[in-house]
């Protein structure tokens, strides 16, 4: 969701309250469509929490249909550009650790590099 640079709030809870009213959503809703607890919710969105964890932050802005950047730009934080590389991403998707993480991002990579060295058709 785009919010106009004339009606950006000025706190990162201001925001996201404006993004929940937008989105139409109640605390409830939006607690169980995030995974965020409702009380997790309630102090963000009151500006009581100083530090909120990046995954709640991601979840709020994913489900509340803002971009990210503005949501980690309230809190002093650059998201990086781009994607991670396999083995973060599967390590934080699909929670594999260990020899399952290895073997997954080993596969996946060789996949990767079949195609990368093949024309587009």
């Amino acid at each position: 969701m785009e919010i106009e640079k004339e009606s950006l709030s000025p706190t990162l809870g201001r925001y996201l309250e404006k993004g929940r009213q937008h989105a139409g959503l109640s605390l409830r809703r939006l607690a169980t469509a995030s995974g965020v607890p409702l009380r997790t919710i309630r102090r963000i969105l009151n500006d009581e929490v100083e530090s909120p964890a990046a995954e709640d932050l991601q979840q709020l802005a994913r489900v509340l249909e803002l971009d990210e950047s503005d949501v980690f730009g309230y809190i002093g934080v650059t998201p990086p550009k781009g994607l991670p590389d396999v083995a973060p991403y599967l390590r934080a998707k699909h929670k594999l650790k260990g020899e399952s993480l290895n073997k997954a991002a080993e596969e996946i990579q060789s996949i990767i590099n079949k195609y990368d060295n093949m024309s587009p058709e």
